[in-house]
């Protein structure tokens, strides 16, 4: 009968069989699972490499100004007073470049 070595594979779990039952090694997980050791930025890129660009802006978005965590309707909240402030700042934008190339262009 062979005995085994203190280095050898266990082949179940793809780790030493001197480490602990709670170790996996991280080449026998699948992808999803080896995600979990990832650092947050790392995990982001893997995120963004799914997305089209639409939902990419999307998401930079809801990151950037903290909505991702906020519910549905303070989300929802959030953004039309976003719309509501471009609203008022395109059209007074667009008026007072009217009336300056009126009175000094035109």
């Amino acid at each position: 009968m062979l005995e085994r070595s203190s280095q050898s594979i266990d082949d179940s779990f793809g780790r030493p069989s001197h480490w602990p039952r709670s170790f996996v090694h991280v080449r026998s997980l699948s992808r999803r699972s080896s995600e979990l050791f990832l650092t947050p930025p790392a995990k982001r890129i893997l995120a963004m490499k799914d997305m089209n660009w639409i939902q990419r802006k999307i998401y930079l978005y809801n990151v950037t100004f903290g909505l991702f965590m906020l519910d549905w309707w303070e989300r929802f909240l959030f953004n039309t007073m976003v719309v509501v402030l471009m609203w008022f700042v395109f059209y007074n934008g667009s008026r007072h470049v009217t009336e300056f190339f009126r009175r000094h262009v035109w």
